[in-house]
């Protein structure tokens, strides 16, 4: 009944602001688990939608008389969302790789987690490594980068006032490469002591054949890795600190490409 009482404007301000707000919570790693119940995003949602829509005194046509502008409208402000959330998304993305590059080398390729956030198999140490980076990111106050940049997104760029910047693909294709980097440098400490014990191995296996390499390869590998993983997470969570430095930086500047 409330809603009802709001003047025209203001409604369809309040639906732009929750179509943009729902796309963004909707697209982080931390809130599109199947396992949060759809009811706590929508009324997440909402809440925020509620809290923004009185500070922005922003004067928007009426469209509800012209539904195809209209779609068109909220076509833009779900856009807007989804490439902030697809920023954070990405960074996610490039640990969980790290965490399957570094699986696959130890031999837990075979042994597989169900993820609750697209119901399909994954790693272990890609999930481990993933809920890892995700602590790390509450720890340090990271979100609140990304509550920043979701009310600066609103400050720069009002409702129906976005505006493609080319610059903007190329933020997003550098931030998707940045991705495959990241997946490299936290698993390479794993990766190349691996490699190296792949080779002491079959120089022992050279030297003494009587050997059974292959029985004894198995568990070594599972051992040296699980190993030089608890080495390097200190390593691991200084660069992560930096990561998301860095998302919150990139984070500002891509919402200044839409004005």
């Amino acid at each position: 009944m409330l809603l009802l009482n709001l003047p025209i404007d203001q409604l369809q301000l309040f639906l732009f602001v929750l179509v943009r707000v729902s796309a963004i919570l909707f697209s982080l790693p931390f809130l599109e688990s199947r396992s949060v119940p759809t009811m706590i995003k929508v009324s997440l949602a909402v809440a925020v939608a509620m809290m923004i829509t009185p500070r922005l005194a922003v004067p928007v046509p009426n469209l509800f008389g012209d539904p195809l502008s209209l779609g068109l409208a909220i076509t833009a402000e779900a856009a807007i969302g989804w490439t902030i959330g697809l920023s954070i998304q990405l960074l996610f993305a490039g640990v969980q790789l790290a965490g399957q590059l570094a699986g696959f080398q130890m031999g837990f390729a075979i042994a597989n987690v169900g993820d609750p956030a697209s119901s399909s198999q994954i790693p272990i140490l890609a999930q481990f490594l993933n809920l890892f980076a995700l602590m790390l990111f509450f720890s340090i106050n990271a979100h609140f980068y990304f509550i920043k940049a979701m009310m600066e997104a609103f400050d720069l760029i009002a409702p129906m006032s976005a505006q493609i910047d080319g610059r903007l693909i190329q933020l997003i294709m550098k931030m998707a490469a940045n991705a495959f980097v990241i997946a490299i440098k936290i698993s390479a400490p794993v990766m190349v002591a691996l490699m190296l014990g792949k080779v002491a191995l079959g120089l022992t296996a050279r030297t003494v054949p009587q050997m059974h390499i292959f029985i004894v390869s198995m568990p070594l590998q599972i051992l040296m890795g699980l190993i030089f993983l608890s080495f390097s997470l200190p390593y691991i969570s200084a660069f992560l600190q930096t990561a998301f430095r860095e998302l919150g930086q990139n984070l500002t500047f891509m919402i200044r490409l839409f004005v």
